[in-house]
């Protein structure tokens, strides 16, 4: 079978390799979409290797497809022939703290399927028995309405969910910053309308006017702030946010100056959550954290009670799965895929394994 695999630090290509073999508490999925995530491109350009196993690597950790095999012991739960999207987890300790509280992608051991596990682009990904007895909730079963393609963008959903609701603890009437309008961007942008914020205000950068801040008003941004064209963002945003002040704000970019600039624009008892990762010193202050009594979150990931309030919102017709897929490739144009994300033209690139 075809598969995209990085065989080196950003060194990655389109290899023939066997179709995995299973046994008896395995699951064999055959992929029917799967999403270049933005973590991808990091590998694609080896700017980070975080998360990586050993290499070579079949990369893809957003993916859905139907079950085509499964071993005599997996639980009955599972029939050959249902669609499902995987939640990425391919091994969990099960005896860590983050482990006992379903904390999985916490875990210190955790191997993520698509990282440091051979993942979703390609023909067929297995499930390793181990974390479905462990965590039977690594898979999904997927709602008859909902396609494959929208199903992948579960994942990213999922995590914007927890960064704003669970994490963040976003009410009805707060205002809410987003740094960065890529995926997980616009998604926790669109999660801040669905729980009913009253101002939404992204913030990025003058790249992305041309086709992500447009993006950002539909899902609800009332305020789009390109930020290398304003001299200061912070007084700018509290001027928008008026007397009531910033109540959430997520860091979905990760550059060190927007955590700087979020705990200097939130309110005193407010929220700021990391999404995005950048290795660089933090080289600020810390007073205002202190003195406004702000709850710094970092964030990783989702639990079940991520995924399944956003299969649930996406199944109703309340979250928009769809719209934010930009563009459907083959898998042999992965590197046409990896540009156009790199270049900001795209929101989210889809590729569909080659029969």
């Amino acid at each position: 079978m075809n598969a995209v695999v990085l065989y080196d630090y950003g060194k990655m290509q389109l290899r023939d390799v066997p179709e995995p073999e299973i046994g008896d508490g395995d699951i064999l999925i055959k992929v029917e979409a799967a999403g270049i995530c933005g973590g991808d491109l990091h590998y694609y350009d080896g700017s980070n290797t975080a998360g990586l196993g050993e290499l070579p690597v079949i990369l893809g950790h957003e993916f859905s497809g139907t079950i085509a095999k499964m071993g005599k012991n997996v639980d009955s739960y599972w029939k050959v022939g249902d669609r499902v999207v995987s939640e990425n987890t391919g091994y969990a300790c099960g005896h860590c703290p983050a482990c006992q509280t379903g904390n999985f992608v916490s875990c210190s051991e955790r191997k993520t399927i698509g990282c440091s596990m051979d993942g979703g682009f390609t023909k067929y990904v297995k499930i390793p028995e181990q974390i479905l007895r462990l965590y039977p909730n690594c898979l999904f079963h997927i709602p008859d309405n909902i396609g494959f393609d929208e199903a992948t963008v579960l994942e990213p959903a999922s995590n914007a969910y927890k960064a704003v609701i669970q994490e963040g603890c976003l009410m009805p009437g707060d205002t809410l910053v987003v740094f960065g309008v890529g995926a997980l961007g616009l998604l926790t942008i669109q999660h801040g309308k669905i729980a009913g914020a009253a101002k939404i205000i992204a913030i990025g950068l003058s790249g992305d006017k041309a086709v992500r801040f447009d993006m950002a008003k539909k899902y609800g941004a009332t305020h789009c702030i390109a930020s290398d064209e304003v001299d200061d963002v912070v007084n700018l945003v509290k001027e928008i946010a008026g007397p009531n002040g910033v109540a959430v704000a997520v860091d979905a970019a990760g550059a060190p100056v927007c955590l700087h600039q979020a705990t200097e624009m939130t309110r005193s008892i407010g929220h700021v959550v990391r999404i995005g990762m950048n290795d660089k010193p933090y080289s600020h202050g810390f007073d205002d954290v202190n003195v406004k009594s702000l709850t710094i979150r970092g964030h990783m990931g989702y639990n079940t009670v991520s995924w399944r309030q956003c299969i649930a919102l996406a199944e109703a017709g309340i979250l928009d799965l769809k719209s934010i897929i930009s563009h459907h490739l083959p898998l042999d144009e992965f590197d046409k895929g990896f540009q156009l994300s790199i270049r900001q033209e795209a929101t989210k690139v889809i590729l569909t394994p080659i029969e």
